[in-house]
């Protein structure tokens, strides 16, 4: 599958089955963030994989969905919970591209687990102290960001943007998303 296709498919997914990801697949998604480019090759992120029923369980309460959605539809239910976390650790005293570092890796983990046929959704709004209240976060770095995976349960489809320029995501009466993207030609010039 071409890059471009791979990125149409690898949309945000709030609903999941409740199937097992095998380890080997999280070992590839975290593997090749490992190996991917990194500020003055710094290399300073850090990475907890969370799929274990009792940690994912932990870790559920702890986090915001869809701030842009009725909860009752962005919110997944107990059924449709992730069934693994990846957590994005930054160490307190970083160098100010470390952000752009944890953009990178997340970008490169949801792509790599969409080519494994895992969705993925990532998560900023997340309560930190309850977290660490939660589970053992290491001495000295911060959570900046948790992808949650799982295999999806719904669809979600890019669609063109309406006349009256509306960006907000909507979903229909299956609960299915629909995401509306700009054309190239309003998005790109040539100089």
């Amino acid at each position: 599958m071409l890059i471009h296709g791979l990125y149409e498919g690898c949309r945000t997914f709030r609903r999941f089955t409740q199937e097992t990801i095998p380890k080997e697949i999280l070992e590839d998604i975290v593997e090749t963030a490992r190996v991917r480019s990194s500020a003055m090759n710094g290399q300073i992120l850090r990475y907890l994989v969370a799929c274990s029923p009792e940690t994912v369980k932990k870790i559920q309460p702890c986090l915001g969905w869809a701030a842009k959605l009725p909860k009752e539809i962005g919110t997944p239910k107990a059924e449709e919970q992730p069934v693994a976390f990846i957590l994005i650790l930054k160490p307190e005293k970083a160098h100010a591209y470390a952000d752009i570092d944890i953009g990178i890796v997340l970008d490169t983990m949801a792509l790599t687990a969409w080519s494994h046929a895992v969705g993925s959704c990532m998560l900023g709004n997340i309560n930190r102290d309850k977290l660490s209240e939660a589970i053992n976060i290491p001495s000295g770095y911060e959570v900046k960001m948790i992808l949650a995976l799982g295999y999806p349960d719904h669809k979600s489809t890019l669609v063109p943007v309406k006349e009256d320029g509306n960006l907000s995501y909507y979903v229909d009466e299956n609960r299915d998303y629909y995401i509306p993207k700009l054309s190239a030609q309003e998005v790109i010039s040539y100089i």
